[in-house]
């Protein structure tokens, strides 16, 4: 009946823009987050942090808490495009044409997503998330209701951190380290190693994987492939949400070797089973793990061959010749190498470093119709993946052009 009663709120919220501005409005958001609490509290004990998710009772994966996950993850989704719209949308809870009773509407969404983030922080609701990722020890090809768990555990995670973004302004300059995240999202995120989230991914991955092996690998159930999915989309907007600090978590000894790990094995998974938007995170991911961060950059071209630079670097062709997904690829190989000259070296075995320099050239020559765009919308607009100055400085394109240009010394 619970399962019941849950999917068909979720059902009701949405696509339902309206549904869910009431949801928030009306406080019943509060009442969700607080039934989910009570559900991982029942099943997630408090325990001492070296044995921390070794007792989570396996109840916990059953359908309604993740439907309760699903279903505030897709309220937070809808308050999202409000936020980031400013108010602009006639059909959400505030109905007007007025320009200021829309800023006013703004205002208040964003108060109340910065008001809600907060409150689940502060609850301890992320601190039972973590310990549920952390109990996955094995693979779950088998256990489609912990595979659904996980990808909604994740999806609302990378709502918060959505949210986290638009409330902050981190968009469109993602790399000025100057705003300050009132939420304390960020910290607490930080101080869990990303909810444990790489830790799962290792585990369900690489369980009895060896992406070199020569041997005929089994792909993986596509109940892995949706937690790739979501787990690595989340660790993506937590990068945009701090960029320091998730190259400061990833890049700690240990999680950095389980990070190239699930990259080396998710990039061999890719090239040999269509999966284009897994693949898309993975490139987008490895690219804000290494961008001016020369230890990073080591990472991604150390341990068995073929490395994941290596592995970036023989894509298909259409990945140095569609021009949608030169733009995926691109800013990426130029994050892993700029300023590290062992890196182009391996990059020039592989491609031109031309390519990068024209793509730069290519770039700066349409900015100015791109910041026209930025401009016509508010300071908080959609994040663009393909865009290169949300994925590499723009203050550093003039010497990343100097850096792909200059032959390699003997």
């Amino acid at each position: 009946s619970l399962c019941a009663a849950v999917n068909a709120y979720y059902l009701a919220c949405s696509c339902c823009n309206f549904n869910c501005s009431y949801v928030l409005f009306s406080n019943k958001i509060v009442f969700l987050v607080d039934v989910l609490l009570h559900q991982l509290t029942l099943y997630v004990p408090d325990e001492d942090k070296s044995i921390f998710g070794r007792s989570v009772n396996k109840q916990v994966f059953e359908g309604f808490t993740t439907g309760l996950l699903q279903t505030i993850a897709t309220v937070l989704k809808s308050l999202y495009l409000c936020v980031v719209q400013s108010g602009q949308c006639e059909n959400f809870w505030i109905s007007s044409s007025d320009a200021k009773v829309k800023s006013s509407a703004a205002e208040s969404y964003s108060t109340r997503a910065q008001d809600l983030i907060s409150y689940v922080v502060n609850m301890g609701l992320i601190d039972k998330l973590y310990g549920c990722f952390l109990s996955v020890q094995s693979p779950i090809d088998e256990h489609p209701k912990m595979s659904a768990f996980l990808q909604q555990a994740s999806s609302l995670l990378h709502r918060m951190c959505e949210l986290c973004i638009a409330i902050t302004g981190r968009v469109p300059n993602i790399f000025d380290n100057k705003r300050q995240d009132p939420t304390g999202l960020t910290a607490l995120l930080q101080s869990t190693d990303l909810v444990g989230v790489v830790h799962t991914l290792y585990c369900i991955l690489l369980h009895s994987f060896l992406p070199e092996s020569s041997q005929a690998q089994e792909p993986y159930g596509p109940g892995v492939i949706q937690v790739a999915i979501h787990g690595i989309r989340f660790l993506n907007s937590f990068a945009i949400l701090d960029l320091s600090a998730f190259q400061s978590v990833l890049g700690a000894e240990g999680l950095s070797l389980a990070f190239r790990h699930i990259g080396s094995s998710l990039l061999w998974y890719c090239t040999q089973h269509s999966s284009e938007e897994l693949l898309h995170e993975v490139i987008i991911c490895v690219g804000y793990f290494t961008v001016n961060h020369p230890d990073n950059q080591v990472i991604v071209q150390s341990g068995r061959q073929p490395s994941v630079l290596q592995k970036l670097c023989q894509l298909p062709f259409q990945y140095f010749s569609h021009p949608h997904l030169i733009r995926v690829l691109f800013p990426t190989l130029i994050s892993a190498c700029y300023n590290n000259s062992h890196n182009k070296v391996i990059l020039q075995q592989e491609m031109s470093c031309m390519l990068l320099a024209t793509f730069i050239q290519d770039c700066a020559a349409n900015e100015k119709d791109s910041d026209s765009k930025i401009n016509k919308n508010a300071s908080r607009c959609f994040l663009d993946y393909c865009l290169l100055s949300y994925r590499f400085p723009r203050d550093q394109w003039d010497s990343a052009l100097q850096f792909f240009l200059k032959k390699q010394e003997e």
